[in-house]
């Protein structure tokens, strides 16, 4: 069954269909790892007092109705498409402020590949829409900054990790409100909301986890801010300068699978109390030939 917009409008009064402009992939990403390349931040470096009126420039002047976001568009684009296309991609920056005395606010850039999802029944439970699934991920930039600002062993530059997501349609709120987390290693997490635009805002946090036997978990507790950009499949090709036949839902699963037995072994040397148990589970993953569900 192909989704498309009208499937979801029984909820909800109205609804609208926008296609986003092409975005230059690496354009995209050179903004993002120059940010986060911008390693010294200075909070009270405003030169003069910030303002109310200030900040209204910077959000729309248009009531959204239900169904619609702010610019006119259909809350529900990137839904459909992950439904349709069975998975997602998204290109993540974000601001950071560590429990570390005197540590310097960290930029950072991250990459985030989505599969294995499952969706609600439209047709028994119309008024539930939401998915679950499997994420790995990666970072693009600033992996030394990180360390040095406090964080532990995080994701470099391959798909290191392993998430868990999973979001619901809020009909009250009109917007899809959404979580994903790191499986093993931290107990990062990240809450986000989707309205269907091309980019989303985002909050993250890590708490102090006195079960972390990490070497410098006594500084991993983070703050952050965030956005998150969706993108497409050919966009991911681009940056990656490979081909869309790489980034596959049926590829997705093997790099999810190698992913988090990589993880998994890591967290059993470094971590775990109970290595054995976990590399039993393990060696179990690796000789079975099938996907995990």
């Amino acid at each position: 069954m192909k989704l498309s917009l009208s499937l979801l409008t029984s909820s909800v009064f109205c609804f609208c269909a926008t296609t986003a402009s092409a975005v230059d992939t690496q354009k995209l990403l050179r903004g993002a790892v120059e940010l986060a390349s911008d390693s010294k931040y200075n909070l009270d470096s405003t030169d003069s007092a910030l303002t109310t009126t200030d900040l209204y420039a910077k959000i729309s002047s248009f009531a959204a109705q239900p169904g619609f976001n702010v610019e006119g568009g259909s809350v529900f684009t990137n839904f459909v498409n992950a439904f349709n296309d069975k998975q997602f991609f998204a290109l993540g920056t974000g601001t950071s402020v560590h429990e570390k005395p005197g540590s310097e606010p960290m930029h950072a850039t991250a990459f985030y590949w989505c599969g294995d999802l499952v969706f609600s029944d439209f047709n028994n439970n119309k008024s539930l829409m939401g998915y679950a699934g499997r994420c790995v991920g990666m970072m693009l930039a600033e992996h030394a900054d990180a360390i040095a600002a406090g964080a532990p062993v995080v994701y470099d530059y391959s798909p290191d990790l392993t998430l868990g997501i999973s979001a619901v349609f809020v009909e009250q709120l009109n917007i899809f409100e959404g979580q994903y987390h790191l499986d093993t290693i931290t107990d990062f997490a990240v809450r986000y909301w989707d309205d269907g635009r091309r980019t989303m805002p985002g909050i993250i946090w890590e708490g102090h986890d006195e079960g972390d036997m990490a070497p410098n978990f006594a500084t991993k507790s983070e703050s952050q801010f965030a956005e998150g950009t969706w993108m497409s499949v050919e966009e991911v090709a681009q940056l990656f300068n490979t081909s869309t036949d790489e980034f596959t839902p049926d590829k997705f699963k093997q790099v999810y699978k190698e992913t988090w037995i990589k993880e998994h072994e890591f967290e059993a040397a470094a971590d775990n109390p109970n290595s054995e148990a976990e590399l039993k589970i393990i060696e179990k993953v690796k000789n079975e030939t099938d996907s995990f569900r």
